[in-house]
């Protein structure tokens, strides 16, 4: 296992994160609730071909906790410093739901260290319903706590069918765990952060190559955003792929891992 390194953000905040590997940089920000170490097969099949940087997005795992301070233009920001503290002038960007859109802010905040982008199970906009169900989660968690916001149907929403009828024990211990690892304060002002996200009128101006990746089973951010987030930044690639929902990376391993690699041996 890679040792736990520390960037200092702009703030003072300490930002955790690892590397592996050598070679070109590429990026790897996981969603709302996860860690660093989510990433760990997407890691190890990538670190002989690239330096693969995997963090903790402040509020969760290892970064601090500072709820207050919790919004995309701080996280890209946070990525920034961590990019400074390896050395890295750019990199490839990628990032699965909330980490797909801390992912977009940073091409958009900053594009000439944006060498590719990596879009997964994420979206540039949300409705207003999307907007008061993040709200809602937020108020709940606030009142309620975590065990009751992540229920064992929230958690299940993540996953398509197949997924769902075949490993319903490591879904509820993924919720389980979520539970325990995270910060209420912090998750709540997370979901709070991406309610009311709407970058896609900016999208234009990204001019990196860019891999969209969509699970037609994911009932968390559907389809359509990926489409419109493909037909806002020019010449994106939209790949979607069938019986996976939301967390492709753990649904479909091996085609994420085959679209990915096919991409960065296009970008490198």
């Amino acid at each position: 296992m890679q040792a736990d390194r520390f960037a200092t953000a702009t703030d003072g905040a300490r930002i955790r994160y690892r590397v592996a590997g050598a070679g070109p940089v590429v990026v790897l920000t996981h969603g709302l609730g996860g860690h660093l170490d989510s990433w760990g097969p997407t890691v190890e099949t990538f670190q002989d071909r690239c330096t693969v940087l995997t963090w903790d997005v402040r509020g969760f795992g290892g970064s601090d906790r500072r709820p207050d301070t919790m919004a995309p233009g701080t996280w890209a920001s946070d990525l920034a410093s961590v990019l400074d503290e390896v050395g890295a002038p750019d990199a490839v960007i990628g990032g699965i739901s909330m980490g797909g859109v801390v992912s977009q802010r940073f091409a958009l905040d900053f594009p000439e260290r944006t060498q590719a982008l990596i879009l997964i199970s994420t979206s540039s906009e949300l409705n207003e319903r999307a907007e008061a169900g993040w709200n809602a989660r937020a108020d709940l968690i606030e009142r309620d706590g975590l065990a009751k916001a992540l229920a064992p149907t929230g958690p299940a929403l993540s996953y398509g069918k197949e997924y769902r009828e075949r490993h319903a024990e490591d879904i509820a211990e993924a919720a389980r765990l979520a539970i325990e690892r995270n910060d209420e304060a912090c998750y709540a002002a997370a979901c709070r952060a991406v309610s009311n996200i709407d970058y896609t009128a900016d999208l234009a101006a990204i001019s990196c190559p860019t891999l969209i990746l969509q699970g037609l089973e994911d009932a968390l951010t559907p389809p359509g955003g990926s489409v419109i987030m493909s037909r806002r930044i020019p010449g994106a690639r939209l790949v979607m792929l069938e019986h996976c929902g939301h967390g492709i990376p753990t649904e479909g391993p091996e085609e994420f891992h085959t679209e990915v690699g096919a991409f960065l041996a296009e970008v490198s």
